[in-house]
């Protein structure tokens, strides 16, 4: 028992290692401003600094108070790429004064996490603008999933619900959950549309996992970490809302592949079934 609770530990620990690895391979700095392009897109960072209209004036796929993702296209002189160019705006300067910004901590799981195994997005490159630890806005791109929709595809009224593809695109994401909770990482924004799929033959489909920004390590014991299991998959069944006998299935997946997990299958499709129905 001893043994494996070591093993364990050394688990989290080495999640947790492969993210603050991804921030100091960043140069994140709090008092000025970093900008951290990965190997193969330098055309990007060089489109940012001479050409920042491209970006600015691209189109707006999501939006919120603080936050903006734009779809920007660069022209062939800088690479051709395609991004999905996140910008966080508005932020309190004062609470990342000595604090990483959402957009470096994000950008650090992607790293972690396709380290780790999870299919993340291609990280492109990732930045803060900061003058005397004061952030005045970040930024992070990863490449564009061209052709793959998200997974409100597959819910009540999508146009793939009870599809084999639906069925591939739960197994998949419960076997990969399941691996990211047994070293008690906590997702913290399960949510189907934070999951992008494309068919490939068969009733497969491929999983791309995006904005993992409240994703994080906990070094707490299992019983502890009940709550965060149950808050994660609750917000993945709430918006899929299967039956009783397909959550069942789905659990029985998921539980399949996370042996350290403290419930049985009947009992976590009774906890999830009970939070899911909870208001929102």
């Amino acid at each position: 028992m001893k043994e494996n609770n070591a093993v364990f530990k050394n688990s989290i620990l080495g999640a947790g290692g492969c993210k603050r690895a991804a921030l100091r391979k960043m140069g994140v700095k709090f008092r000025s401003e970093w900008f951290y392009t990965e190997p193969g897109f330098e055309a990007v960072e060089k489109a940012f600094r001479e050409a920042p209209e491209l970006f600015a004036n691209s189109e707006i796929i999501w939006h919120t108070r603080h936050k903006m993702v734009r779809k920007v296209v660069l022209p062939e002189e800088y690479g051709g790429h395609k991004l999905a160019f996140k910008i966080y705006d508005g932020v309190t300067p004062l609470r990342f004064a000595l604090r990483c910004s959402k957009t470096a901590l994000e950008a650090a799981n992607y790293k972690a996490l396709s380290q780790l195994g999870m299919p993340m997005a291609k990280l492109v490159c990732a930045g803060d603008d900061r003058r005397n630890f004061h952030l005045r806005k970040s930024f992070f791109a990863t490449v564009f999933a061209e052709g793959y929709p998200d997974g409100r595809e597959f819910i009540p009224g999508g146009s793939m619900r009870g599809t084999p593809e639906e069925k591939s695109f739960i197994r998949q994401n419960m076997e990969y959950v399941a691996k990211l909770h047994s070293i008690h990482g906590y997702h913290k924004a399960l949510r189907v549309y934070n999951f992008l799929w494309q068919k490939c033959g068969n009733g497969e489909v491929k999983i791309i996992w995006i904005d993992v920004a409240s994703c994080r390590f906990l070094a707490v014991p299992e019983m502890i970490f009940k709550k965060y299991v149950i808050d994660d998959l609750a917000r993945f069944f709430r918006d899929m809302q299967l039956s009783e006998s397909d959550l069942h299935e789905a659990l029985t997946v998921y539980c399949n592949h996370n042996p350290r997990t403290a419930f049985t299958v009947e009992q976590l499709c009774k906890e999830v079934a009970g939070e899911a129905a909870r208001p929102r």
